[in-house]
């Protein structure tokens, strides 16, 4: 299953290679990073078989407010997109 994350702007004081490694890392071997728009989204595959992907994306989103993502940043999973702070 895919999710993606649609942002303006990476945390200050972070480089897209430190949120990518950052995500990977929270992700563990339930899914990875796998690509992306620089800037604007990134893509990331989740190992849907594994765990219910609605634990990968309470993940993301609490490591998208830890991180300091701006709060327009949407993830979105399955076609319907959902604020970090919602």
């Amino acid at each position: 299953m895919d999710l993606f994350i649609h942002y303006e702007a990476l945390p200050q004081g972070k480089s897209l290679e430190d949120v990518v490694g950052e995500l990977n890392e929270v992700l563990d071997d339930h899914g990875v990073v796998c690509g992306g728009e620089a800037g604007h989204r990134l893509d990331l595959d989740l190992e849907d078989e594994k765990v219910n992907p609605k634990y990968a994306q309470m993940a993301v989103k609490a490591y998208l407010q830890r991180a300091g993502f701006a709060p327009s940043t949407k993830v979105e999973i399955g076609g319907m997109e959902i604020g970090i702070f919602e």
